[in-house]
């Protein structure tokens, strides 16, 4: 089946876009695909597709195209009385050409009953699919002073959850799928976690160290004018990873007298 997708960012761009732009804003990307028939929604680790399935019933034709010219009707003769009839004798009797079967006639035989067999023509059922699928935006994480930090030094973290709605189409009807962000975590290089999207801390050692923001989204989706499907899907995301050097206070001179 062929593809139409409303692009804002393919996917790969997605991906490749954080890694050489961990702080600027991720752009989502929408893909609407056709299929035969619907399966389960599909969950992967940034994204949730839905599904809406037609059915049609298709009945099988036998008819040939092409220009068609009727066959004349064959005619033959025929006798009946003046009054139209061929069992209410009169003085007169008609004669005349006629098309066969189109009435009866004097001397005429009444034909046998025959069984008439009448094929239905088969149905099928026919199905099509199409398939609506939405990325989340990806966390950001930042922290300040967002260079270095003294030993016992308090720095502030803070992630973005970035929810949204993706808005789309199934066989013409509104489609939405939205991401909402129900918690957030910490992860630091030295063994640290921490829940929540913001946080304070120091560090008691000098030394370099990475930090990581997961933040959980909740999927729910809307099709047509029907009710939201709310908790259909869990998604984890990770953050862009943060760099902190910690150093040694200075040494500062105390002058005596």
């Amino acid at each position: 089946m062929g593809q139409r997708r409303f692009d804002y960012l393919l996917k790969n761009d997605y991906k490749n876009y954080f890694q050489t732009k961990p702080n600027s804003m991720l752009i989502a990307a929408i893909f609407i695909a056709a299929a035969t028939s619907c399966g389960p929604n599909i969950t992967t680790a940034d994204s949730y597709t839905i599904c809406a399935e037609k059915k049609q019933e298709q009945a099988s034709s036998s008819a040939k195209s092409g220009t068609y010219t009727p066959k004349p009707k064959p005619m033959r003769l025929c006798r009946y009385y003046v009054n139209n009839s061929i069992d209410i004798p009169t003085a007169g009797i008609i004669s005349a050409w006629v098309p066969v079967g189109s009435r009866d006639c004097i001397g005429d035989v009444a034909p046998e009953a025959k069984v008439t067999t009448v094929t239905k023509p088969e149905v099928k059922t026919v199905s099509t699919a199409e398939t609506l699928t939405a990325f989340a935006y990806r966390p950001i994480a930042s922290w300040s002073p967002g260079s270095e930090i003294e030993i016992y030094q308090d720095g502030l973290f803070s992630v973005a959850v970035n929810n949204r709605i993706a808005n789309g189409q199934l066989f013409g009807e509104p489609a939405k799928i939205r991401f909402t962000a129900t918690s957030s975590s910490w992860q630091f290089s030295d063994g640290v976690d921490f829940a929540g999207s913001t946080l304070a801390r120091s560090f008691a050692d000098a030394g370099e160290y990475s930090a990581t923001a997961t933040v959980t989204y909740r999927v729910d989706y809307q099709m047509s004018s029907s009710d939201w499907v709310v908790g259909a899907a869990t998604i984890l995301m990770e953050s862009n990873q943060l760099e902190i050097t910690v150093i040694e206070l200075p040494r500062r001179s105390l002058l005596v007298e």
